[in-house]
């Protein structure tokens, strides 16, 4: 049985590393390209010719050719603001909800679990006109805000977080209450710490899709000093030439943030995917 096991171990790494090692090829070259000289032209090479930092100097001062006031960094700065509110707020509208859905009995809550369950089935593009149109009349064109308010609850957080509530015995409840705990205590002092694998989740989920945004910001932001930095980056491909050095160091700076997310939360991050799922 021993040796079995051996044999099924072994054949699991012959195709786990290799797919391992496909998988961060592009990563690879992203690096070699971002410390490589920036010549303007595309090579598939993954040794460098000659490792220089120059292209992220270069990059992070590159958005000055447009406005001397604007750094890549002014980019990120945004980014990171928009990523930490819009995770906050939505995890907290989210986890309320849940809960209510969770713990609460009133007219329409089936309707309205569905109603919140629907809109995962959406495509934003089908709904990105009318928000636009929306967040025009509202005055918020060409601010931060319309990259915040407009995502501060969704349905997928709705859904996790009541099933993660759901998933904890009513004892603890009840004996909250018996103790005089009102509402909001139990809710924020006895049952969101027990459901801190979800939260972690929703923060990796939140801070990716809002990192990950291009289309939207494309839409609603004009001004340089507010652009995230996935705009930025795009500032980096012209029509003629592509400078791919300065490109790929952008990318290195644009993805360390999230890296150290999912380094913070992969502790819980799984648990509380399957936990969500499950319950």
């Amino acid at each position: 049985m021993k040796k079995q096991n051996q044999w099924t171990l072994l054949i699991k790494y012959i195709f786990v590393i290799p797919a391992c090692a496909f998988t961060l090829l592009p990563l690879l070259w992203v690096v070699v390209r971002s410390v490589e000289p920036d010549t303007g032209i595309e090579s598939y090479s993954f040794m460098p010719r000659a490792i220089t930092f120059d292209n992220y100097s270069a990059a992070w001062n590159y958005p000055r050719v447009i406005d001397e006031n604007v750094t890549l960094g002014t980019m990120l700065l945004n980014s990171l603001f928009v990523a930490i509110t819009v995770t906050i707020v939505s995890i907290l509208f989210d986890s309320m909800a849940g809960y209510a859905l969770a713990r609460k009995n009133f007219f329409g809550k089936k309707v309205l679990f569905w109603l919140a369950l629907s809109t995962l089935m959406i495509p934003f593009y089908a709904i990105a006109i009318p928000m636009y149109i929306i967040v025009i009349r509202m005055g918020m064109y060409d601010s931060l805000a319309s990259l915040i308010i407009p995502f501060t609850a969704s349905g997928f957080g709705v859904f996790m977080f009541r099933q993660a509530f759901l998933s904890i015995p009513l004892d603890f409840e009840q004996a909250a209450r018996v103790d005089g705990a009102n509402d909001f205590f139990i809710y924020w002092r006895i049952m969101l710490p027990m459901v801190k694998p979800t939260i972690a989740t929703m923060i990796v989920f939140k801070v990716l899709w809002s990192w990950g945004q291009f289309f939207w910001p494309l839409l609603v932001i004009q001004d340089y000093s507010k652009m995230p930095i996935n705009l930025g980056l795009a500032m980096f491909r012209g029509h003629n030439i592509t400078r791919w050095g300065l490109l790929c160091a952008g990318m290195i700076v644009a993805t360390i943030p999230i890296l150290i997310v999912f380094l913070m939360c992969q502790k819980w991050y799984v648990e509380g995917l399957s936990g969500g799922l499950k319950g």
